[in-house]
């Protein structure tokens, strides 16, 4: 199968650049890939591992492209890393992946802060949401409510996914009311884990401590908490027996270096930076307890969850979203309401009982056998190899949709739903003598969203 991947790629700095580097290699083995982008640099890591092309969004190389089966294409919330293929994927339907589940910080600060279309990002908010999402729109173009406000209450989910021919979500939480009309994976997100004999040095060359070594890791914006993590710190009476590794890209890093002064946090707490990879290695073999709390939650599942856990390190994290789904034995949980409170309270508990939490990491590093990139590529494919049945599908739902609400509109109520039965096996008997991947979805896609469900 050829197959189209419009992706990050390292050195991109984004963990969806890492996720590729987890997936590629395995689907090159049997597929013919072209990784595309618009990149200035790609690593030489990723051309070890695939074909990869340029791609200029304002003009993509459409006949090469089309020569593909099917098309990836990967969202995640920042435009810096997702414009280009965004662009490409307006204008040719594909699969999307949601690496999060809600996208509306990635359509206002394309539409509003890049493009200064704000009649585009208005259009698609009253198209999801009536009214009352146009209205909300308004307020947030004029500072009246905030980003992360609206994230959480109109996620712009299906604008992402409209017209596509399937999305892929690494959540089950993507099946709620805002999942989209179309034929949804939810699969787990991949990760290859080191081999035993490493894992085993990686842990025993652990110092037992104190000062117990705490690590954040990632790309750190507003919703990591780090200003709740360091007013906990700040105000626990065992502050001295820790040390804080904040590694990654922060948000307002000239901000958090005056808070750690203000707090007199010097001695305890570094603010190391984006790091090569041998020197995150570093950190997190040394490391008691990894930090990554979220909030708001973008409904994302965490690579970084992944790689502590393949460190054998226990994590603290905040109980919403993908994390609230985490086995009680293999995490230690944050309530949103009471961060500080319950910071400390974990920081304590690991000085009290450091071997149920060595217990906890061992618990998540098994966890890593349910994320292997191999079953993963599997399923991948065997959803791209139904391209040809999810596009008619998919316009099956949108005429049955579409049908059903004129209908709806137009008829008594009580003479309505016998007609909107009939016009619905309809459709679904012409979808099925067109469609011929309709044997291959079964077992593989749900349906969920506007219109009927096609049998």
């Amino acid at each position: 199968m050829k197959i189209n991947w419009f992706s990050p790629l390292p050195p991109a700095r984004t963990g969806i650049a890492h996720y590729a580097m987890q997936v590629l290699p395995v689907l090159v083995r049997q597929h013919a890939v072209t990784a595309w982008t618009d990149q200035d640099q790609v690593a030489s890591e990723v051309r070890r591992v695939a074909r990869v092309k340029h791609y200029d969004p304002e003009s993509p190389p459409w006949r090469e492209i089309n020569e593909g089966a099917v098309s990836f294409y990967h969202l995640g919330n920042d435009p810096d890393f997702h414009a280009g293929l965004w662009r490409v994927r307006a204008q040719q339907p594909g699969i999307v992946v949601l690496h999060d589940l809600s996208l509306h910080h990635f359509f206002f600060m394309l539409t509003v802060h890049q493009r200064k279309d704000y009649a585009g990002y208005l259009a698609a908010m009253e198209h999801w949401y009536g009214d009352a999402g146009r209205q909300a729109g308004e307020a947030c173009c004029a500072g009246g409510i905030s980003p992360d406000d609206m994230a959480q209450r109109y996620p712009l989910t299906r604008e992402a996914t409209r017209e596509a021919l399937g999305a892929i979500t690494h959540t089950e939480s993507g099946r709620g009311d805002e999942t989209p009309a179309c034929p949804l994976l939810s699969l787990k997100l991949p990760y290859a884990a080191s081999d035993t004999a490493r894992y085993r040095r990686q842990i025993t060359s652990r110092q037992p401590g104190p000062p117990y070594r705490l690590v954040v890791l990632g790309y750190l914006s507003r919703n990591r908490r780090l200003g709740s993590l360091l007013e906990a710190l700040a105000t626990l009476a065992e502050r001295k027996q820790f040390r804080l590794d904040i590694c990654g890209k922060v948000w307002d890093e000239s901000h958090f270096r005056a808070e750690i002064e203000r707090l007199e946090l010097g001695s305890l707490v570094s603010l190391c930076g984006f790091l090569p990879e041998r020197q995150i290695e570093h950190k997190l073999a040394a490391a008691h307890l990894a930090i990554n709390l979220r909030f708001p939650s973008m409904g994302e599942a965490s690579a970084s969850q992944l790689q502590f856990w393949n460190y054998g390190l226990p994590t603290l994290v905040t109980r919403t979203g993908w994390y609230a789904t985490l086995p009680e034995d293999s995490t230690a949980f944050v309530r949103p309401e009471h961060e500080v409170e319950d910071i400390q309270a974990q920081l304590r508990a690991l000085l009290d009982r450091p071997e149920a939490f060595r217990a906890m990491g061992e618990r998540g590093r098994q966890l890593l056998e349910n994320h292997n990139p191999e079953g993963y590529a599997e399923a991948l494919t065997q959803f791209a190899s139904a391209a040809p049945g999810l596009a008619s599908r998919a316009a099956a739902l949108a005429l049955a949709g579409r049908v059903g609400g004129e209908l709806t509109a137009w008829l008594h109520p009580a003479t309505s739903s016998a007609l909107i039965a009939q016009v619905s096996a309809e459709i679904c008997r012409l979808w099925g003598d067109k469609s011929s991947g309709r044997e291959q979805l079964s077992g593989v896609v749900s349906v969920a969203g506007g219109g009927p469900e096609l049998p």
